[in-house]
Order: structure tokens, then sequence, then C-alpha cells
């Protein structure tokens, strides 16, 4: 049986609503020295953020993506490694400010995904790394305010 259009979007909304908490409830990772750096969506705390400018010479804003497990499908490890080697390739050629960072589940109900924190970077262009990527979306944050989910759907 073919499902009709209002049911494809009653579902995609479902989805949606699920992978927003889920997304709001991770932990988004940054090491600077020997201390880890946790950001959540939705909070800011100047200490970490000042923390986090003395690691990264942030000037504007920030985010953080991930290359893994496209439209929140569990890929294969070897394949999450392929992504995350291709994108620090492509943010390497593009000589911009990054570091490591790691999308966290507090719950364990997936795996740490590996990603980059991106500094000062055009959000279009970050945006366009996302969907590339082939991401649901990312988090991001302007320095003083606390960290954002950007969609991509």
């Amino acid at each position: 049986m073919k499902s009709t259009p209002l049911e494809n979007l009653q579902l995609a909304t479902i989805q949606r609503k699920r992978l927003d908490n889920a997304y709001r409830k991770a932990e988004y990772r940054v090491t600077a020295g020997s201390d880890t750096l946790n950001f959540g969506i939705g909070h800011y705390d100047a200490r970490t953020e000042a923390a986090l400018r003395q690691q990264i010479p942030i000037q504007r804003d920030w985010a953080i993506l991930t290359p893994c497990n496209p439209r929140s499908q569990e890929a294969t490890q070897e394949m999450n490694g392929f992504y995350y080697h291709e994108l620090r390739d492509v943010l390497a050629a593009r000589n911009s400010l990054w570091i490591a960072a790691i999308n966290h589940d507090p719950l364990g109900s997936w795996q740490d995904e590996p990603g980059f924190l991106i500094a000062d970077a055009d959000p279009l262009w970050v945006r366009d790394l996302g969907a590339r990527f082939r991401q649901n979306a990312y988090v991001a944050a302007r320095i003083g305010e606390p960290l954002r989910l950007i969609w991509l759907l």
C-alpha cells in the first residue's frame, strides 16, 4: 500500500521531533589542552567560551559539524572514517580555522560522532558543507550567545 502525501508529511514531522530531541540532549565537545569543553543547545557559559577562545581565536561565531552517519543513519566505522577525513581535507584546503570536536550522546544510544568546530566561516559555506555530507542539522553559536541548532532539512 502506497503512503499518501499527508502520511509522508506526518512521518517526517515525527522523525524530525525525535531527532530534535536527540540533538538537544547531545553534548558537543571540544578538547582544550587537558580539559574537555562541553556545549549544549540553548546553553551559554562565559567561562567555557573563554576557554574555547584560548584554544582557537574565534572573532565572531563558530559551528560544529560532523560528517558521520549521514541523515542520522548509522554508517560503518570505515565509512564514517572516510567521511571524517574527507571533511578534514576540505577544511585544510580552505585554510579555515578549525579544531576537532565530538558530538556525544550522554545516554549512550548512539556512538560518538567526530567532527570539527569551524571558526568564523561563512555561514552559507558551513551550510553547504552540512548538505554535502548529508547532515540533517549542525550546531552554531555567536560569541556571547547560546549554542543553537541549525536544521538543513
